[in-house]
């Protein structure tokens, strides 16, 4: 069963917390030194998504370690409930696409630029795409230097991404082991057959002798 995303309040009943809601909701606000957000929800053995957070959801810790209890087959149901949600949003923004004009200035254009790994010469190539109504980009690649410094709310969206890169690898860690049980081979306990001693053999042929006369 894969972890429950949980508000405040449920993560501290879950994780059975002494620190109230207020202050897990001001790691968020306020930064102690050098430490992150992530690093202080990490502290307590939960993991914070900023993303959810930033998407006004209100559950957006989950336990480092998932604890099923008594309630999961309910909070099942909630989630699937949140995916329907979800397909029927994702179905009308599709809809709103295919029904936008095709004028810049009153249509959704959609932008995306994908950093890729640096190259042995130390380049790093950029790949940027743009695109409208649902349709295929138009994509042009170029290195990091000739696209300039990134505007500010970029660059903090990228360090934002950094410090969340410990969560990011938690995760991918629980999911490889999950996943690792769930394909590991049954073992077969081999059976052990015992053959008769030459002993027990003699003993029985002079038993049969015996007996016969």
């Amino acid at each position: 069963m894969t972890a429950k995303w949980l508000t405040p309040e449920q993560a501290i009943v879950k994780a059975n917390l002494t620190v109230t809601s207020e202050t897990l909701k001001s790691y968020i606000s306020e930064q102690q030194g050098k430490t992150t957000a992530e690093e202080q929800f990490q502290a307590l053995g939960l993991l914070f998504d900023r993303e959810r957070l930033r998407a006004g959801k209100p559950n957006f810790l989950q336990l480092l370690e998932p604890v099923s209890d008594e309630n999961s087959y309910a909070e099942d149901e909630i989630d699937s409930h949140q995916l329907d949600d979800d397909d029927i949003e994702t179905s009308a923004t599709n809809k709103r696409n295919q029904l936008e004009p095709f004028i810049f200035e009153q249509c959704k254009v959609q932008i995306v630029i994908t950093l890729l790994p640096t190259q042995q010469t130390g380049d790093r190539p950029v790949m940027i795409a743009a695109s409208s109504h649902g349709d295929f980009p138009v994509v042009t690649m170029l290195n990091q230097e000739e696209l300039g410094d990134l505007p500010p709310a970029i660059v903090q969206l990228l360090d934002e991404l950094k410090a969340d890169f410990p969560n990011r690898q938690i995760r991918r860690n629980i999911a490889q082991t999950k996943a690792v049980k769930t394909n590991k081979p049954t073992t077969q306990t081999p059976v052990r057959t015992e053959t008769a001693s030459p002993d027990t053999t003699k003993s029985v042929n002079n038993t049969t002798q015996i007996s016969l006369f």
